[in-house]
């Protein structure tokens, strides 16, 4: 029976393998768990490969690399319950013939969900309706810590009604606006796919975007991104941090955007000058949605915490209860599909790694 070394933590092992996803792996072969609450050192890693068939890993993993190589001879498989292998899986893992599979796909879904939710809710005005329903106006303190009104000429008048409403404003629509998409990847894609039912024109930016695949998603590809820029109600980022891609978003391409525009960022950072970002949203120019940021967790002082037009989370547009759940059990599947001699469905080649985030 094939060994397989679990490296996730207790914590984490708990978050991420359901009990039938356990039972799964416990049939596949003899399975080396990690049963501290931390990370293994990369030193106690090396050390319990020499017999490893496969691993399972996670965030917080050693780097893959040659020195841990070497001292795997059996290994033929690493997959990774988590989202992309860049970075900790080097590319003499792939020229040994180590095949890599990673659960990327499964935080896309729910990627593409909080994106389309953002979208929904920033048009809608959702957040700044809700603040002037509150009692202190901006949506930060709970009815329990509000203090009982207060006699005077808005005495009696219910909290959101009449000039409240009006200084917000009426939202806008999903339906019909003209979408941009910056990169077709996992994320981008799940994105495009829930924004079918509203009839939207959705234009995509990315050049490695096959044309086969572009009409299958229902997209026109633009070839260059300050169109895209320019010309779209909505505009979301999903490009991988590469080289080619490094502050691609700059202030010249931010300013483009037109009055009134939503840009939601939920990709890595590096691709947009935030500084520049900062600067147009502060003009109250454009709305914004944004899940990441150059320095995570975001800065306490950070400009972005005072600026009304803009949604702010705290880089959790992936997780959810059940992509959690799906990390574990969908890579469990894959070592199974493995051992039985059957193709990865979300396996990793060494030419993606040039173009994944």
């Amino acid at each position: 029976m094939p060994k397989i070394l679990v490296l996730p933590p207790r914590p984490l092992y708990a978050e991420i393998v359901t009990p039938a996803a356990e039972g799964k792996l416990a049939e596949l072969g003899e399975v080396d768990r990690n049963l501290s609450d931390k990370n293994l050192p990369r030193e106690e890693v090396i050390a319990r490969v020499s017999d490893v068939d496969a691993i399972l890993t996670s965030w917080g993993a050693p780097v893959i690399d040659q020195e841990l190589l070497d001292r795997a001879p059996r290994l033929k498989l690493v997959a990774h319950a988590a989202g992309t292998i860049k970075g900790f899986v080097k590319p003499e893992v792939f020229e040994r013939g180590i095949a890599v599979t990673h659960a990327a796909g499964v935080l896309a879904e729910s990627v593409g969900e909080w994106t389309l939710t953002v979208t929904l809710g920033a048009l809608r005005r959702l957040v700044d309706f809700d603040g002037i329903m509150r009692p202190d106006g901006d949506g930060r303190s709970s009815p329990r810590d509000a203090a009982p009104p207060q006699a005077g000429p808005s005495a009696g008048r219910p909290r959101g009604w009449g000039e409240d409403k009006r200084a917000v404003g009426y939202g806008e629509e999903l339906y019909g606006k003209r979408v941009g998409v910056i990169g077709a990847s996992l994320t981008g894609r799940a994105y495009i796919r829930l924004l079918q039912p509203f009839g939207c024109d959705v234009v995509v930016y990315d050049p490695y975007l096959p044309d086969a695949l572009a009409a299958e998603l229902g997209v026109r590809k633009l070839a260059e991104l300050g169109e895209l820029m320019a010309t779209c109600d909505v505009v979301s980022n999903h490009a991988p941090t590469t080289p080619e891609t490094d502050g691609m978003i700059s202030a010249e391409m931010l300013a483009r955007l037109r009055d009134g525009a939503l840009f939601i960022n939920t990709a890595r950072a590096a691709a947009i000058d935030y500084n520049a970002l900062i600067a147009e949203l502060g003009r109250g120019r454009i709305r914004a949605a944004l899940d990441v940021f150059p320095k995570e967790p975001l800065e306490d002082g950070s400009p972005l915490r005072l600026l009304p037009n803009v949604l702010l989370s705290p880089h959790v547009a992936g997780a959810t209860v059940e992509s959690r759940r799906r990390l574990g059990s969908t890579m469990i599947d894959e070592m199974a599909r493995f051992f039985a001699g059957q193709p990865l469905r979300y396996g990793v080649g060494l030419s993606q790694l040039a173009i994944m985030a």
